[in-house]
């Protein structure tokens, strides 16, 4: 991928969508894992939703948005008769638009309901999709073992220095700013802030509430996603708080953007797989530029130079990238004969016997709070 990308991280989930959609090499194996079991769901979900519609509506009308003391909707500010209905402004200002109350409502309590059916049905094996694809794209870039194993190599001239005593209990390293946000991001209290606060507020904070939500969650998801991409180079935990503590904003403008279009009811389960792509594009960008450094094609970044990502800028460096790119991509490729053979069980992908494994994958998948590794050999 071109350079400038890397500064540009949140393009990375719509280059992982494009590769998902475009390259059959990702797209089939990947897909075919999911595809029997989101035809079930989708079944069940539909169903579900016919024989509830009537109940759900005689429940919103009557206890959400009635006339009763339930009535969340009921100011002649927020809701009017329409037509024998009531119509809420969704939106800021000029860019609201009207919507019925009733269905408005009950939109935002089914949605997500059938994405949790779904999402039922498919959780084992998206599980080995997720890992799948993040395997699938390490190997498409074709590269062996040492590419990727090089280990840390440090861009800074003078990196940021970890405060004794701020680690968890597994000894990974503790960002001091996102210490609070884990009771935000509770359960029960996004179950508060969610049903019983945001709705009531406003019509439009359930769709600004994702927007708070990613961005709580941004540096977290990122540096989840680079988790195999961490295990791959041997990083130990101070390493990679430093690594992530250097390209912070980097890691939250990824993250904000992959938990965001994640958190979209039924699409959102896609996207949790093409997410994984952008993050294995967004690691072997990363990896080129480490090599960069480590041949001494570019100089450790003095404070000035770092820019706001934390990368500098392509076109302060005083190098060419892309033809110092070139030269790497003739040392390092490999070709891959032969067909790739992935094992629907394990989810591992090897080549033909001539080539050594480039990717190995480990454990039930990648995914949050689900257990099971990649390892990108």
């Amino acid at each position: 991928m071109p350079s400038e990308l890397l500064h540009f991280p949140p393009i990375y989930t719509l280059v992982g969508l494009y590769r998902l959609l475009t390259d059959p090499v990702i797209r089939r194996p990947v897909l075919d894992k999911i595809k029997h079991a989101s035809v079930r769901g989708l079944v069940v979900g539909g169903l579900y939703a016919g024989l509830s519609w009537k109940f759900m509506s005689w429940f919103v009308e009557t206890f959400l948005v009635g006339q009763s003391g339930w009535g969340w909707f009921k100011s002649p500010e927020k809701a009017r008769d329409v037509t024998g209905g009531r119509v809420v402004h969704v939106g800021i200002g000029k860019l609201s638009v009207p919507v019925d109350v009733v269905l408005y409502t009950h939109l935002l309590i089914l949605l997500p309901q059938l994405s949790s059916i779904l999402r039922f049905f498919i959780y084992k094996n998206l599980k080995i999709a997720r890992s799948r694809a993040y395997a699938l794209t390490v190997s498409s870039r074709g590269k062996p073992h040492e590419f990727w194993s090089q280990g840390y190599i440090e861009e800074w001239a003078q990196p940021p220095r970890p405060r004794q005593g701020d680690v968890d209990k597994n000894g990974r390293r503790v960002r001091q700013d996102t210490q609070w946000i884990s009771w935000l991001l509770w359960w029960p209290t996004q179950l508060v802030l969610r049903k019983y606060l945001f709705l009531p507020l406003s019509p439009s904070l359930p769709l600004l509430a994702p927007l708070v939500t990613s961005f709580l969650r941004s540096i977290t998801t990122g540096e989840y996603l680079h988790q195999p991409y961490f295990d791959t180079k041997g990083m130990d935990n101070d390493e990679i708080w430093r690594w992530v503590e250097e390209r912070k904003w980097a890691y939250r403008a990824f993250g904000f953007a992959a938990s965001l279009i994640e958190s979209i009811p039924i699409f959102g389960l896609f996207f949790s797989i093409s997410n994984r792509i952008g993050a294995a594009m967004w690691a072997f960008d990363l990896e080129k530029r480490q090599h960069l450094f480590a041949n001494g094609i570019i100089k450790p970044l003095a404070p000035h130079q770092v820019g706001f990502y934390g990368m500098g800028k392509v076109d302060d460096l005083g190098v060419d990238i892309q033809r110092a790119e070139d030269e790497l991509e003739k040392q390092w490729s490999r070709k891959i004969t032969g067909s790739a053979k992935v094992e629907a069980g394990a989810g591992a992908e090897d080549n033909d016997d001539d080539d050594e494994p480039i990717v190995q994958v480990e454990g039930a998948g990648l995914g949050v709070g689900e257990k099971g590794r990649e390892k990108v050999l």
